[in-house]
């Protein structure tokens, strides 16, 4: 009898055990407020119900901005409940949260969600998370990634020809990957361009091309193709270059923006190749919204600056380049205004004269005081002073004075006049 219960004692202890083995192995997710749980759950691309069974297609928990939706499922025994759907992007910041009401008359069962890959959301690639809360509580945390999907590659080849006046010609080759879409033509924005041409890669043919007034530039390929494109966009550069420090220092500035694709999730891979003009000398680069240029730059007869790019969607971006055009400064010398010094006219006062013992500032000075003498000898002598008791023929002395006033005022002009050729000469 004490064998038999030692047995059954036996025996409910191992059915314990297989008990918690059962459900230590089982992971579940239980909310004692609500009742649920979860017994299964995850991302798929898509889900299917083969003889009504639920079956997730290509299971996984990386994404692209190419895949239309992300499903989330979970599995769990519930019998009715309010379940909050939170999904928050790679920023930390809640994107979308979505509270239904589920029932379960037969448990488990599987609820689906279907978060939509609009242009919006596929933009912020990165690591994504969600939480599921039910009853104030979270029933599970789960994360998924969106990889960004680069379908174009732009390449650009700026020529600067002249620095001033400016002259400036641009190149950009496009290649298109084969995203799903079907093109039949490109858009871009260029405000800067005209005179644009368009060419199919690897042939002749001759694309067409049409400008709008808000700066758009469309290039018609002819026909629909849905896998890949490459062609050429030759046009001059309108506006961008300016100087520094005036025409004549011989500095200038290169200014390049980036509009950005409207509606354009995916990113864009750029290269650029800038030309500077033969002689120059590169002295800074910078780039527009904080982003850094990993530049390379090739020296030659004419020096060319490198960078290559990936743009986030919907992102401005642009740049400048400081250099010193030597052509054009050495082409273009300084003028400065000239001025008389103020020892000019001492100098052309001291020319010695050829027969005369003195130089013309000399005759000049002389010729001056010597007329003041006269005249005022010439008032002195005259008769109306009879305390005098000299006679002098007082008009010989005013004629001898106006000579050498004559001789002052030739010798004064002829100076004036010299130093001013000098001048201009200078």
């Amino acid at each position: 009898m004490r064998r038999q219960r030692i047995n059954t004692q036996l025996c409910i202890t191992m059915i314990l055990i297989v008990l918690v083995e059962i459900l230590a192995s089982t992971q579940v997710h239980a909310v004692p407020s609500v009742a649920i749980v979860v017994y299964d759950h995850g991302f798929a691309k898509s889900v299917s119900y083969p003889r009504g069974h639920f079956l997730p297609v290509n299971k996984t928990d990386n994404f692209t901005q190419d895949d239309r939706f992300v499903v989330a499922y979970f599995t769990a025994a519930l019998a009715t409940a309010n379940v909050t759907w939170l999904w928050y992007d790679p920023y930390g910041q809640l994107y979308r949260n979505s509270t239904r009401h589920y029932e379960c008359a037969v448990s488990p069962c599987t609820y689906v969600y279907y978060f939509y890959l609009a242009s919006t959301a596929a933009a912020r690639t990165g690591t994504w998370k969600l939480n599921l809360w039910a009853g104030g509580l979270t029933l599970y945390s789960d994360s998924f990634s969106i990889s960004p999907v680069v379908t174009e590659d732009d390449s650009w080849n700026i020529t600067i020809l002249q620095s001033a006046p400016a002259r400036v010609h641009g190149n950009l080759n496009v290649v298109i990957h084969p995203d799903n879409l079907t093109w039949s033509s490109y858009r871009i924005h260029l405000p800067y361009a005209t005179n644009l041409t368009a060419s199919e890669a690897g042939s002749t043919r001759t694309l067409s091309v049409m400008n709008f007034s808000d700066g758009s530039v469309v290039v018609n390929f002819g026909g629909a193709r849905a896998s890949g494109y490459a062609f050429s966009l030759s046009f001059d550069v309108l506006y961008g270059l300016s100087t520094l420090g005036g025409w004549y220092a011989g500095n200038f500035a290169f200014t390049w923006q980036w509009f950005y694709r409207y509606n354009d999730i995916h990113p864009n891979s750029e290269a650029f190749s800038i030309l500077l003009p033969k002689g120059a000398t590169l002295l800074d680069t910078v780039g527009i919204n904080l982003m850094t240029l990993n530049q390379t730059l090739a020296y030659g007869d004419t020096p060319a600056l490198l960078f290559r790019i990936t743009l986030p969607p919907l992102q401005p971006f642009g740049w400048t380049l400081l250099y010193r055009d030597f052509t054009w400064r050495n082409l273009h010398p300084i003028k400065t205004p000239s001025t008389a010094t103020p020892g000019g006219l001492a100098l052309i006062s001291q020319i010695p004269l050829p027969i005369l013992p003195m130089t013309l500032g000399g005759l000049s000075l002389w010729s001056a005081i010597m007329s003041v003498f006269l005249l005022t000898g010439s008032e002195l002598l005259s008769p109306i002073y009879e305390k005098t008791g000299v006679l002098v023929n007082r008009r010989r002395l005013r004629i001898a004075a106006m000579l050498l006033v004559a001789i002052f005022l030739t010798t004064t002009a002829y100076q004036i006049i010299l130093s001013q050729s000098a001048t201009i000469a200078r």
